[in-house]
């Protein structure tokens, strides 16, 4: 069992002090196989342990199980962050203008 304090330090361990975005961020990276040359030694970009995939809710990334993080770098980490919140917003607003369509849907036959 992992303590509370090294969760950072076994992410890193297991996946290496590089920050795993691939594009999420929404940025062309110019690393190998375009993945953020951010690593753990560097001074400017920490890391950090979130989610492989970013989740739309605090709540959701907070309770990603260990097995599912992996290291961000923290501009890399916001900007996917921010991507993963619009996708969610605009499919909610989607799923919204959806369940609304019946309600002005006029029936001709009802008023005749």
């Amino acid at each position: 069992m992992t303590r509370p304090g090294n969760v950072l330090t076994t992410v890193l361990e297991q996946h290496g002090g590089r920050c795993a975005c691939n594009g999420a961020c929404g940025k062309t990276h110019t690393g190998d196989g375009e993945r953020c040359n951010a690593t753990s030694s560097g001074k400017n970009k920490p890391l950090l342990a979130a989610p492989r995939t970013p989740h739309a809710t605090d709540v959701q990334n907070a309770a990603a199980p260990l097995e599912e993080l992996r290291p961000w770098c923290w501009p890399c980490w916001r900007d996917a962050l921010a991507v993963e919140r619009a996708r969610a917003n605009d499919q909610r607003g989607q799923e919204l203008m959806d369940a609304q369509i019946g309600l002005f849907d006029i029936d001709t036959d009802a008023a005749a």
